[in-house]
């Protein structure tokens, strides 16, 4: 099968209709069909989509986030995190690892701190309105990167693209 790229713009909302986030209306969001950059549901949704389809795509947690598992919720001493002023919502990657999961203190109780490694939407029904601005196969250099190169951003985002990627 081949993969196609698709730029689209989107609003995200929660069950209760308040938008959680939403594309820069200058700039729609680029992306490689199965390269993982976006969550799955949104991907299934959009694969069946052309260029100037609008619609509403739910995605349900077992294609988004995934539900909470709380076991992912964790105490430690506010020694070990990399800030001394801690509180309640800041976030801190878990070590130092680039792939190290991201974690968000949830309470402060003196020198302990408890910390949820859950992605802040995970167990949330996700309400993508969104609207297809293009749709076209991808190159074979895309492919082999892994992701979409546009040319308003030029490869990895970095505003042009002269002399190839860069990127690997």
């Amino acid at each position: 099968m081949s993969q196609n790229v698709i730029e689209f713009h989107y609003t995200l909302k929660n069950k209760a209709g308040e938008v959680l986030d939403q594309s820069n209306p200058e700039s729609p969001l680029a992306y490689l069909e199965g390269s993982g950059a976006i969550i799955e549901g949104l991907e299934e949704g959009l694969s069946q989509m052309s260029a100037g389809d609008t619609g509403e795509v739910i995605v349900r947690p077992e294609k988004g986030y995934g539900f909470r598992d709380e076991s992912q919720i964790n105490t430690v001493s506010k020694a070990q995190l990399p800030a001394e002023d801690v509180k309640v919502g800041d976030f801190f990657q878990a070590g130092a690892d680039q792939h190290a999961p991201v974690v968000q203190v949830i309470e402060v109780n003196g020198d302990d701190v408890k910390l949820d490694a859950n992605h802040p939407l995970a167990g949330q029904d996700l309400f993508f309105d969104v609207k297809v601005v293009e749709k076209r196969p991808a190159n074979p250099e895309e492919v082999s990167h892994g992701h979409a190169h546009t040319s308003d951003s030029g490869c990895c985002g970095g505003g042009g693209n002269s002399g190839g990627c860069g990127c690997h």
